[in-house]
């Protein structure tokens, strides 16, 4: 059953009276939200009054409700986000939001949340793209140039924690292989398991069988945030960067994994849609030299790991055709489970024959964002 607006009010102040330390006399402005069930994930705003140590406060809290059985990929889940924001926030190296707790018991409101400080800022906005227009496009080249740099630069320091002493042990998965790399290719390679279902995916097949064969030895240990794009990172309107968000998808592995992942995106958003980055955001030659500068090292095997991410975006995409053959938005028999933007990058990268993209893509991807956001 929803809770009215009401409810979620009274039930978020005793919680934050109760769970976060030295907060009293916590007061919630009245809320216009009505939670349901069975959705995917909601981010609404609250603005608190509270007394602490130090008199009277304002200011305005984050909450993101999420149902247990939601999985963007395998192993992702709130609870990971948030032990990753907290342990962030404690360390203080990478600008995350403030962090204020989190509760996994589904009684408070229906689902786990957790509750961060709003970031002021706005993001690179992939729908419509950041290339074609908004507040990026409407910067100077240079200033363009200033505020990639700023982001990169932000992520690079998740290459200075030491996974162990640092406390982020909690990111290892054992049941995937060793820490880093290893477990990372793990994941990959059982998250693939439980979703190819017996089809014929070429591309897919070829690129698991090449991040085995190619699989390079004596790889650092990171801390990755696992989503580095554009688009979760919160920029200030000089261009610095407020925050970095959206760390469901953290993980262990070779920082130049989440550099490979950040090109990926840049590349998605322009050649791949056609679209023409904009004057003065660093070319990849250049991202990759930012991205050295800051971590103090040269990159290594980003080839390789173009191919990682690339393969881990193209599992996105079947959990992405299967929710849409479960609604009935396209038949089992479309072909874009085989011919999509990402199946086609990874063709490109494993020299292999490009698929084609025909009606079933554009039919798979006219139903994208509506099944992506329907509520269940």
């Amino acid at each position: 059953m929803a809770l009215t607006a009401g409810e979620v009010q009274d039930r978020l102040r005793d919680w934050l009276e109760a769970n976060v330390d030295g907060w009293s006399n916590v007061r919630l402005r009245p809320l216009a939200v009505t939670l349901g069930s069975g959705f995917s994930a909601e981010i609404f705003f609250v603005d608190v009054d509270y007394d602490d140590a130090s008199g009277a406060q304002t200011r305005t809290l984050v909450v993101r409700r999420q149902p247990t059985d939601l999985e963007v990929v395998l192993g992702s889940s709130l609870e990971l986000q948030g032990r990753m924001m907290a342990a962030l926030d404690r360390l203080k190296l990478a600008p995350v939001p403030d962090w204020i707790g989190m509760e996994l018991d589904p009684a408070v409101l229906g689902n786990p949340f957790l509750i961060m400080g709003r970031v002021d800022g706005q993001s690179a906005t992939q729908n419509p793209n950041y290339n074609s227009t908004g507040w990026i496009a409407d910067m100077t080249p240079a200033q363009r140039g200033a505020t990639w740099r700023n982001a990169i630069e932000a992520f690079a320091q998740l290459s200075k924690i030491d996974w162990q002493a640092d406390g982020f042990s909690f990111l290892a998965r054992p049941e995937w292989g060793e820490p880093g790399l290893a477990q990372y290719l793990g994941h990959i390679e059982a998250w693939y398991h439980g979703c190819r279902k017996d089809r014929a995916m070429p591309t897919v097949d070829a690129a698991i069988a090449y991040i085995r064969t190619h699989e390079p030895k004596n790889i650092p240990v990171n801390v990755l945030w696992g989503d580095s794009t554009p688009s979760n990172v919160m920029f200030r309107p000089d261009g610095s960067v407020s925050g970095l968000i959206d760390w469901e998808l953290a993980a262990m592995g070779p920082s130049e994994l989440d550099l490979a992942w950040w090109l990926y995106f840049d590349d998605l958003f322009s050649r791949r849609f056609g679209v023409p980055r904009l004057e003065g955001l660093p070319t990849r030659d250049e991202s990759i030299a930012i991205w050295e500068a800051a971590v103090g090292r040269k990159a290594q095997h980003l080839d390789y790991y173009d191919v990682v991410v690339a393969l881990r975006m193209a599992l996105v995409v079947v959990g992405a055709f299967d929710r849409q053959v479960g609604v009935g938005n396209i038949p089992p028999e479309n072909k874009s489970l085989n011919a999509n933007f990402m199946t086609l990058y990874l063709a490109e990268r494993l020299g292999m024959e490009l698929p084609e993209l025909g009606p079933d893509f554009y039919a798979f991807m006219s139903n994208m964002t509506p099944v992506d956001q329907k509520d269940d």
